[in-house]
């Protein structure tokens, strides 16, 4: 293992999975900020990521999740992965206990992502964990129920969040895969990023809501999804408008739907024309002046388009301050 026995056994610092009630609101989908270097192995600038922790506690966000897609996951060497679950997962439990804690531990080999899962067990504790379907080999549906019922077997005091984004991994969880595997206990609910909102509305009619929870992937429909009976969202745009999402979730949980929309409508160009607007991360590490590593690279010709964009929203309204993120001001 790659931790020390003291660290393992420290009871104090243990992780808990998120209970199937609590698990509502917005969760912000982490970058991962790392310092320059030669693309290959920036180190992780933990002074960063603790700030934006910080104010995503600051702006009332119901969590974080650690190491997902917009969090470069896919870059971490399996150490550096565990060790980012660690040192954050500290920093959450000793400065915003409250705030609930998601680690993406997903591959596209199921032995890889049950190894990943035992390494963060053993660094934090039982936990939430965000798995993503096996991108690039594309299983079928028969496969993605036992790579899924695999991982729920060995991982039974932990919950389980399906990630399904086919965009990504040219691999889509069908509706009936999703609510055939939500009858295992501890599955407890899909990061639905498809778009694709019949399946949407098909999963939420044929889920038991009281075990099983829809959060959007899309953070330009999270309106449509909570139409369906979603209840949040896991957000790579709450990095840089954590208060605005905060505000959509909170209405849409007290079936403010107009409100929902209205708040949806005004941070969409933000959502389009800013976070993704090139492959995310990328808009993000230029906003958050942080680097990336291979083969992701920032683009230095979209920096006016980005500041033209963030020129329409203050830093009150976002729930984040840029200025406080830029290297020299650390």
């Amino acid at each position: 293992m790659f931790f020390m026995e003291n660290e393992i056994n420290d009871r104090m610092m243990r992780n808990s999975p998120i209970q199937i009630d609590e698990l509502r609101g917005v969760y912000t989908a982490l970058i991962t900020p790392m310092l320059p270097g030669n693309g290959l192995s920036n180190p992780i600038d933990y002074q960063k990521l603790f700030r934006l922790i910080d104010d995503q506690a600051c702006a009332g966000v119901s969590g974080v999740v650690i190491a997902g897609t917009t969090g470069q996951s896919s870059t971490l060497s399996m150490k550096e992965h565990a060790e980012l679950a660690l040192k954050s997962f500290r920093y959450v439990k000793a400065n915003h206990p409250n705030l609930q804690f998601i680690v993406g531990s997903g591959s596209n080999c199921t032995r890889e992502a049950i190894d990943l899962s035992f390494e963060i067990e053993e660094a934090i504790g039982h936990s939430t964990f965000l798995h993503v379907t096996g991108y690039y080999n594309n299983p079928p549906q028969e496969g993605l129920i036992e790579h899924y019922e695999r991982l729920a077997a060995c991982l039974p005091h932990s919950n389980i969040i399906l990630y399904n984004v086919p965009g990504r991994t040219g691999s889509n969880i069908e509706a009936r895969t999703v609510v055939e595997l939500s009858k295992i206990a501890n599955i407890v609910g899909i990061k639905e990023a498809s778009g694709n909102l019949e399946a949407v509305d098909r999963v939420v009619s044929e889920t038991d809501r009281e075990k099983f929870v829809v959060l959007s992937g899309e953070d330009d429909i999270i309106d449509q999804i909570f139409l369906l009976g979603g209840r949040g969202v896991i957000s790579a745009s709450a990095n840089i408008a954590p208060k605005y999402f905060v505000q959509i979730t909170n209405a849409g949980l007290a079936g403010e739907f107009i409100e929902v929309r209205r708040l949806q409508e005004d941070i969409n160009r933000l959502v389009r024309q800013g976070v993704f607007y090139r492959k995310n991360p990328i808009p993000l590490a230029h906003m958050f002046d942080t680097e990336l590593r291979l083969p992701l690279v920032k683009l230095p010709d979209i920096e006016p388009h980005l500041e033209e964009v963030l020129s329409y929203y203050s830093p009150e309204e976002l729930g984040i301050d840029l200025r406080n993120y830029r290297r020299e001001e650390i």
